[in-house]
């Protein structure tokens, strides 16, 4: 009691004494708040006032703020966080699949997956004059015919998203829609996959797969912005609070927005704007990002896009294998090819670009996922610092699935947040079938290397890729842990676990500091905003292979309550 009584006594330090003993509105009592402190304080209770919290301390002090309106809740010892940030999600586009045909990541040969299409078709074909859309298709070693492709649907555009979000697969219809053909030229950041006389296949990479989706007819904004209801609903049931979109255009804010005009928007969004065509002009590419912040700079606390997304490279996984490698892949055999993987990018025009976004004050996003990428980015980073220094930017590299030993001591030095997606960090059949066999085993040892970063001083932020993987925070938690799918499976190198600590960390204080709202979220401070969750369960007394199982029974948003378990 001695702890929580001092944790009283420092938390409502810089109130008057008015102000500190003012009723709050709510107070919660008997709990174990882990208000993620700089000292990762455990207090008992805690107090609001409005959308703020007045205090966090021991039961007897915050009892001292109840008052004849004050509500009270009895925690009855359970655990409460503040609320989960995701720092990488793709919330407005990931929405839109609900209710399409799914194959829900599994691994299927492609005679299953005309299977499992012809069910959807039969089931549901939806609207004959739109394309039919199928998604989360597993591309893990999976190569699917121009004429397999149109065996499932002849004479009705049709597309197959890959789970990777990264590859998808067209039909003839959908290829002659898009006008795709063989004198088609691929864009920059993106592969038309052809056969040997030069004709497109139906697979589309990367940056190629937005001339399909162009083509596609356009949805009603107000369908879309109900589908975005329903997906933020399912994310605040897990604890989200506060999401980083991690590759926006206009219509995709135009969804939020229709959310936020009608009061519906109960989450923190910050967008980042998608840079395409990284061999243009700097100055062109940044002004458009400018004018993009200042457009969509509707609510500091609620809707803002003061970032932007590059794509360094695109998926590691065989047969994509459009990551960017220092050291070509190996074949099935484990002997070298001379496929290093694509560049998306000339190094000198990143440098620019990089330094251009960080001296307009922009958050600079990069997805990369092989060591060549990493490589690249830092070194664009470390060019930006040497002409302009560090602006304080919170300049983030996300996924990190393979990272040279040599550059982990890069991001504590260049300042560089460490945005990692640890669900991925399992022996799946995406690592074992379709990454290890083409890495080696020596390369293979810094897969997904949370420990090495967290160890050489990188500040680690937390997020999902949904809807490449679910946005259950409680799943990567326990993934960054075990480093294993489930309990009994054999892990992926073990020895690049985390604690608990650090991951909750990565999705709650480090998150709030890479959205550049630390200072109103990410921990249970009096003065800022009311975010919080309640547990059902003690995530740090428990067996890390439980933490999947945990359940936010109540979400809070600026002291709302915007979530709420039924009773079981």
């Amino acid at each position: 009691m001695r702890l929580l009584a001092a944790t009283a006594s420092v938390i409502l330090l810089g109130f008057s004494s008015h102000a500190a003993q003012a009723p709050a509105d709510l107070v919660l009592l008997h709990g174990k708040i882990h208000t993620q402190d700089a000292t990762r304080r455990l207090a008992q209770a805690m107090a609001l006032r409005g959308k703020t919290i007045a205090a966090v301390g021991s039961d007897e002090a915050v009892s001292a703020l109840i008052g004849a309106g004050t509500r009270s809740i009895d925690l009855r010892g359970r655990i409460v966080l503040p609320g989960i940030i995701d720092a990488h999600t793709h919330p407005a586009e990931s929405a839109q699949d609900f209710g399409k045909c799914s194959l829900d990541d599994k691994e299927l040969a492609p005679a299953d997956i005309e299977k499992q299409v012809a069910v959807c078709l039969k089931r549901n074909p939806g609207d004959r004059s739109r394309w039919f859309e199928v998604v989360m298709v597993n591309p893990s070693g999976l190569t699917l015919s121009l004429g397999s492709l149109d065996s499932m649907l002849p004479n009705r555009p049709m597309i197959l998203n890959g789970s990777d979000g990264h590859t998808v697969w067209v039909n003839s219809a959908a290829l002659k829609a898009s006008h795709i053909t063989a004198a088609s030229q691929d864009p920059t950041g993106g592969q038309i996959i052809r056969d040997s006389s030069g004709n497109p296949t139906g697979t589309l990479r990367d940056d190629a797969i937005d001339i399909a989706v162009a083509a596609m007819p356009a949805p009603r904004l107000d369908f879309e912005a109900a589908q975005l209801d329903k997906a933020l609903d399912a994310m605040r049931a897990t604890g989200i609070t506060s999401v980083q979109d991690a590759s926006v255009d206009e219509h995709l804010m135009q969804i939020y927005k229709r959310l936020y005009d009608t009061h519906r928007l109960n989450m923190r969004v910050r967008g980042s704007f998608h840079l395409e065509n990284l061999n243009e002009a700097p100055a062109t590419l940044i002004d458009r990002a400018i004018k993009f912040r200042a457009k969509w700079a509707i609510d500091p606390d609620y809707l803002r896009a003061d970032a932007v997304k590059i794509f360094a490279d695109g998926v590691i996984e065989y047969p994509s294998q459009t990551a960017a490698l220092l050291d070509p892949y190996l074949d099935a055999h484990g002997r070298p090819t001379n496929n290093r993987g694509p560049s998306y990018f000339i190094q000198d025009n990143l440098n620019r670009i990089v330094t251009a976004a960080d001296a307009a004050g922009l958050t600079v996003h990069i997805h990369a996922i092989g060591d060549r990428a990493v490589r690249s980015s830092l070194d664009a980073f470390a060019e930006s610092r040497r002409r302009i220094g560090d602006r304080d930017n919170r300049d983030q590299i996300a996924h990190l699935e393979l990272v040279n030993p040599a550059d982990f001591p890069r991001f504590k030095a260049l300042n560089v947040i460490a945005n990692v997606q640890l669900l991925w960090a399992e022996r799946d059949d995406y690592i074992v079938d379709a990454t290890l066999p083409y890495l080696g085993p020596e390369r293979s040892r810094y897969l997904y290397p949370a420990r090495s970063l967290r160890d050489a001083g990188a500040r680690i932020a937390g997020g999902s890729d949904w809807d490449v993987s679910t946005f259950d925070a409680f799943e990567s938690m326990e993934h960054a842990i075990t480093r294993s799918e489930r309990r009994g499976r054999k892990p992926l190198l073990p020895e690049q676990s985390i604690a608990l600590q650090d991951i909750v960390d990565a999705y709650t204080i480090n998150a709030a500091f890479a959205l550049k709202q630390e200072r109103t979220t990410g921990s249970l401070e009096p003065g800022k905003r009311a975010d919080f969750i309640v547990l059902d369960r003690d995530i740090f007394a428990i067996d890390p292979f439980d933490i999947h199982n945990t359940r936010v029974m109540a979400t809070y948003l600026d002291g709302r309550q915007v979530y709420g378990a039924k009773a079981p």
